[in-house]
């Protein structure tokens, strides 16, 4: 009679802290997470806080918490080799801890995040699985950050050194001039000299060429007073399997805005005016963007984003957060793009000069920097990709192509 009794009892205490642990685990948990800055730079790193707090006298034998971060951020996390002992760094996005936690207590844990990968984030939830004291009972819960978290990090573009990633199609070999600024004015000539192989042709002084009996171009003026424009292809290939719609190729697009991040951070000491247009949903950036179109029945420039002008220091952080902030997106084929700025050219650039950001170069591209040129628009290309979809690309026109270099 007595094992019959001690039995009953196991299995009424068996029951009992079952139902009590099923009904009442999760009852008054918080859990809050906060970041030591808001705003960091590629490859930054930066520390998360996390706090969970059991606010109940019902402790919890077993608590396993599911942290996870977005694609992008990556926890950075000092460990000893399973082989060898070493201590090694490693980069998981997911980390699962497990906890004894008392009644009325509190966890609090920094956690060190590298943030690889320019975008704005927000952190979100965790899952929770608690258990009862006999481990019979699991159960899950999905918890949110509580109101007073600081949970967005805005992961800004860096810039790299366009000179030591990207050749020049003119330079592939051979002695050249080292120019010192993106973009020359042909309007202020500094003299002439001896044409060599690459030089664009338009730069041709006739005039001098006559008297010297050999060809002889133009040395132009580099200058800060001249607004020039961005303008970026979001499309990873010449034909997308979805307009609207992601790139296909996301790596090759990112690159972009890095290109676009450097030259923005190479002309933010002198003041030059700078102009970004993409063939993105403008929608994206709310009241804060520019859309292209001109009227009701301007289709293809309601899918066109225009920036604001960004001049100087505190504006290239605006630019930054821009690009920042940009969602991989396309609105609209860049052919069509192309044509819309054709038709309005000075609406678009107000004139002034256009480095073309692309993953690839195509001869429409080409064929709009000669439309362009027709009217004293100069424009350069980057491209960050091997993929060029143009037969021939032209002694006269000034390509910048990526160096896959080596890791060192």
């Amino acid at each position: 009679m007595i094992f019959i009794a001690l039995a009953v009892a196991v299995i009424i205490v068996f029951v009992v802290q079952g139902y009590i642990y099923k009904k009442h685990a999760f009852d008054n948990i918080e859990y809050n997470v906060t970041v030591s800055t808001g705003e960091v730079f590629e490859d930054e790193e930066i520390y998360i806080y996390e706090e969970i707090r059991n606010n109940k006298a019902l402790p919890l034998p077993y608590l396993k918490v599911d942290t996870e971060l977005p694609d992008g951020l990556t926890f950075h996390i000092v460990e000893p080799d399973k082989k060898t002992g070493e201590l090694k760094d490693t980069y998981p996005r997911i980390i699962h801890s497990i906890f004894v936690m008392r009644g009325h207590q509190q966890i609090r844990r920094r956690w060190r995040v590298r943030c690889d990968t320019r975008g704005t984030y927000h952190l979100g939830s965790v899952t929770m699985l608690a258990d009862d004291i006999l481990g019979y009972n699991t159960m899950a819960k999905v918890f949110e950050p509580g109101k007073d978290s600081r949970q967005t990090i805005v992961v800004l573009p860096k810039a790299i050194s366009l000179e030591k990633h990207f050749t020049s199609s003119k330079y592939t070999s051979g002695d050249f001039v080292v120019q010192s600024s993106l973009l020359s004015d042909p309007l202020m000539k500094a003299g002439v000299r001896e044409y060599t192989p690459g030089d664009p042709m338009n730069r041709i002084n006739w005039m001098q060429t006559a008297v010297h009996n050999s060809l002889m171009v133009n040395l132009e003026e580099f200058t800060n007073r001249h607004q020039f424009n961005i303008i970026m292809n979001m499309q990873a290939r010449d034909i997308e399997k979805m307009i609207p719609g992601p790139p296909s190729s996301r790596a090759p697009v990112e690159l972009c805005l890095t290109v676009i991040a450097s030259i923005l951070d190479s002309v933010s000491s002198e003041n030059v005016p700078v102009r970004f247009i993409c063939n993105t949903p403008p929608e994206q950036f709310g009241e804060a963007s520019l859309s292209a179109a001109r009227d009701a029945e301007d289709r293809i420039g309601e899918k066109v984003f225009v920036s604001p002008i960004y001049k100087g220091k505190t504006n290239m952080i605006t630019a930054l957060r821009m690009l920042a902030q940009l969602e991989l997106m396309i609105s609209t084929p860049i052919e069509k793009m192309l044509d819309h700025i054709l038709e309005s050219p000075y609406g678009y650039t107000s004139g002034g000069n256009i480095i073309f950001v692309s993953t690839y170069l195509s001869e429409r591209m080409i064929n709009f920097c000669y439309a362009l040129r027709k009217i004293g628009i100069t424009v350069i290309f980057y491209i960050t990709s091997a993929s060029i979809n143009a037969a021939i690309i032209p002694e006269d026109i000034e390509v910048h192509f990526k160096t896959y270099l080596e890791e060192e």
